[in-house]
C-alpha cells in the first residue's frame, strides 16, 4: 500500500512539472486566453441578466456591450467598451467615437489581428451576422463590402444614418510601419419573424 502511495505521489509530481514547463514555454498563453473566454461570457450573461455594467475581471476598465455571432463560422464574441487600454486582445472592441452596437449608426469594432483576423479574413460578402446589444436588442446584418485600406482612409467609419457595422483590423501587419487596414462592412438587414 506504500509503494503505491509513493508512485502516486511521484505520478502528481511529474504531471506538475510537465504543466509548469508547458506554461513557461508560452503555453500558458492558450490557457490565459481560454480563461479570458469563460471569464468574459460570465460577465456577458450576468450584465444581460442584471442590466448592470459587469466587469470581466475586477481590475478590468471594461465591460460587455453586446455579443456578436457568426453563424456559418459558428463565432460568437463578445464586444468590449473602452478597448483602446490593450484589452481588445480578449475581445472584439467597440470604438469609444462611434455609435453603441445596435443603435441606429455606425458602430465601429475593433478586431485584434493577431487574436480575431481569422475569423474576419474568413467573412464573405452575403456573411449573416447578428448582434446581441444590451440596450437595443437582436440585430441582424449582412456582409456588404470588403475593403483594404489606408489607416488615413477613414471615410468607412463615418457616420451613418443607417444601421451598420464596421469592422477594422490592421493588415497583414508584418511591420510597425504598415498602414494598411482590413475593413468589413455589414448593414442591417430585415428579418423574418
Amino acid at each position: 500500500m506504500k509503494k503505491r502511495l509513493r508512485w502516486g505521489s511521484t505520478l502528481i509530481g511529474m504531471t506538475l512539472c510537465i504543466a509548469t514547463w508547458q506554461f513557461s514555454q508560452g503555453k500558458g498563453l492558450y490557457f490565459q486566453a481560454w480563461l479570458a473566454q469563460g471569464l468574459l461570457h460570465t460577465a456577458w450573461v450576468r450584465t444581460q441578466a442584471s442590466g448592470h455594467q459587469v466587469k470581466p475581471w475586477p481590475w478590468a476598465n471594461t465591460w460587455p456591450l453586446a455579443r456578436l455571432l457568426v453563424p456559418r463560422l459558428s463565432v460568437k464574441q463578445v464586444v468590449l467598451s473602452h478597448t483602446s487600454d490593450g484589452m481588445s486582445a480578449f475581445a472584439l472592441g467597440h470604438l469609444d467615437n462611434s455609435v453603441l452596437p445596435g443603435e441606429l449608426g455606425n458602430s465601429v469594432l475593433n478586431v485584434r489581428y493577431g487574436t480575431y483576423f481569422g475569423f474576419l479574413k474568413a467573412l464573405e460578402l452575403g456573411d449573416m451576422l447578428v448582434l446581441e446589444s444590451l440596450r437595443s436588442g437582436r440585430w441582424h446584418y449582412q456582409v456588404s463590402a470588403i475593403y483594404i485600406v489606408d489607416k488615413t482612409d477613414t471615410l468607412l467609419v463615418e457616420p451613418s444614418l443607417n444601421r451598420r457595422l464596421t469592422l477594422v483590423s490592421c493588415y497583414l501587419c508584418t511591420e510597425e510601419k504598415d498602414r494598411r487596414r482590413y475593413v468589413v462592412v455589414a448593414d442591417e438587414v430585415e428579418t423574418m419573424a
